[in-house]
């Protein structure tokens, strides 16, 4: 009785995850919070964090790591990339990670307009959506590459999505973009160690190394407030139950949520989960293992290798070369609202415009 009572609680939570940036949020914003204070109940912020110290501006050496480390992934040599040796698991994994970065210009506004009078965090802001766009051209110059690039109109109806604002707080906002960053950071490691294709590996290796500098700011951000405000603990887990993205905003139906949901989940291991613990430790004062250990208990069937469930498994190699069973892998080309886009969105023209470019830096750098 019991279990079949917990399997319903566990669906109903993956359909709330759907929609608890909707118009729900309202009602289910108060329960969240009221399960994190309560798994919180007689906890106390970590030692560790208390006796860190924070700079006044943490902008300021955000900003003089960033100008060291700068890139522009159009100068990457895509004609290197082997989309041919991706398994069908990866072919559809880069739509997925391309839908979360083709999100930024959709969520930008939310970002910047509740960041506007912090100017720590709206100054991050301009820094991160210039190395998140190396993200988004590189995704959708590699889709072009597989020859599976999206349709314009798919494209805008991203774009056009009226995203909630995650919060109004700016301090929220920023808890929340830092788990989306936590999770992005492990998920884009994860998958850069299962692709084959060394070209994708690599450009996975370095976004994942970006999603982590942009994470661990948001992280400072945030821990210092706590250091200031210890009940902010609350709802950084609150933050954290919800598993807060844009992804149940600009998926379209609820089932590709969930879709996208378990994509990304298969990519979280025990070396993933065992990270995640140690920033709810740091974060909360607690890692909550007994909880998150039933949290995440039959998200997803066991790996095919070990028998674990997949947050147990330290598989080196984990996939077992099947499509995943989604309802839905043509959803990038699907379009909705029936508008023609016009030229200057295409994502995909953009791609095809800078593989060009590349190649004709190539040609004229070439000895004559």
């Amino acid at each position: 009785m019991w279990t079949l009572l917990e399997r319903g609680f566990r669906r109903s939570a993956m359909w709330a995850y759907a929609i608890n940036q909707s118009r729900a949020k309202v009602v289910m914003d108060p329960i969240y919070l009221g399960v994190a204070k309560a798994l919180l109940r007689g906890t106390r912020p970590s030692e560790k964090l208390m006796k860190e110290r924070f700079p006044s501006n943490l902008y300021f050496p955000y900003r003089k790591r960033s100008r060291k480390l700068q890139y522009f992934i159009e100068d990457w040599d895509f004609g290197q990339a082997r989309p041919d040796l991706l398994t069908p698991r990866q072919r559809q994994m880069m739509h997925t990670v391309a839908l979360g970065e083709t999100s930024g210009s959709a969520v930008a506004d939310g970002f910047l307009r509740t960041f506007r009078t912090n100017p720590e965090l709206a100054a991050f802001f301009g820094t991160w959506f210039t190395e998140e766009l190396n993200h988004f051209i590189g995704y959708h110059m590699y889709l072009r590459q597989m020859g599976e690039p999206w349709p314009a109109a798919r494209g805008l109806e991203v774009a056009e999505t009226e995203v909630r604002v995650y919060a109004d707080d700016p301090m929220e906002v920023a808890a929340c973009n830092m788990y989306q960053e936590l999770i992005g950071f492990l998920v884009y490691r994860s998958f850069a160690k299962q692709v084959k294709d060394p070209f994708l590996g690599k450009m996975l290796a370095q976004f994942a190394k970006d999603e982590c500098r942009h994470f661990r700011f948001y992280e400072d951000v945030v821990a210092r407030h706590i250091q200031k405000n210890p009940s902010f603990r609350a709802v950084v887990l609150k933050v954290f139950l919800k598993a807060t993205s844009p992804y149940n905003q600009v998926s379209g139906s609820a089932s590709n949520v969930l879709d996208h949901l378990a994509m990304g989940a298969f990519y979280f291991r025990k070396p993933e989960y065992e990270y995640f613990l140690g920033e709810n430790e740091y974060l909360l004062g607690t890692s909550l293992r007994s909880f998150w250990d039933w949290y995440f208990k039959g998200l997803l069937p066991p790996c095919r290798f070990c028998s674990k469930e997949p947050y147990q498994c330290s598989c080196e190699h984990f996939e077992d070369g099947e499509p995943p069973p989604i309802r839905n892998p043509g959803w990038w080309k699907q379009v909705t609202s029936g508008r023609a886009a016009s030229a200057e969105i295409d994502v995909d023209e953009w791609a095809r415009e800078l593989l060009e470019e590349r190649k004709r830096a190539r040609a004229e750098a070439a000895p004559s």
